[in-house]
């Protein structure tokens, strides 16, 4: 069964999945931008949320796709146990290996990203090209370690992007539509952590 969603197209209408952690999310991104109709076009996948809290306890990695988005987390939100903030897109040996290969830095950076051991959350709030890298990879290889924040803004091609993620099995939360941009992404991760500080042993 498909559904339209609302910037046109169609989705496959998996039910939004909700529970009391996610709900809490939510509500805080609502506070923090007073925009309900971003609020609605939010995808939680179903284990998306444990994935973060399990990350977090288990020191793992949030991996931005911007310096920029990096300075946007609330990095004492993470706790004492090891998680760390890890943003690749100005390192040397991704401009010099993008300028090899002849693709975007968003790319390598995605590459470097997911070789980084133990559970990871990958964010994208402004570079379609690492969300279509990652989506090209979990093609070929498993990615059970993964998650993905995709809230990058745009219009046509970025809005397929998007649902072409929801389509892929990877463990994602999504922006869907046309909004979305660093200072959204960070605001949702930003309520993610907090949730998961105030609430550890849900």
């Amino acid at each position: 069964m498909y559904i339209k969603h609302p910037n046109g197209g169609r989705h496959r209408a998996d039910p939004p999945y909700i529970n009391e952690g996610v709900a809490n999310a939510l509500k805080t991104v609502e506070e923090e931008t007073r925009d309900r109709a971003l609020v609605e076009s939010i995808y939680f996948g179903p284990t998306a949320l444990t994935h973060i809290r399990r990350l977090v306890e288990s020191g793992g990695s949030i991996i931005t796709d911007t310096t920029l988005m990096a300075g946007e987390i609330n990095e004492a939100l993470l706790g004492d146990k090891g998680a760390k903030v890890l943003c690749f897109i100005g390192d040397p040996q991704v401009v010099s290996l993008a300028e090899r290969r002849r693709v975007t830095r968003a790319e390598v950076a995605a590459d470097i990203g997911l070789s980084v051991p133990g559970p990871k959350l990958m964010v994208v709030g402004s570079a379609p090209a690492a969300l279509s890298r990652m989506i090209q990879r979990r093609q070929h290889e498993p990615m059970s370690d993964v998650c993905v924040l995709a809230a990058p803004a745009g219009f046509a091609s970025v809005i397929q992007l998007k649902e072409r993620l929801l389509d892929s099995d990877l463990n994602s939360i999504v922006v869907r539509g046309k909004k979305g941009g660093i200072s959204v992404a960070a605001v949702i991760l930003n309520a993610i952590l907090l949730e998961i500080a105030q609430n550890p042993n849900p």
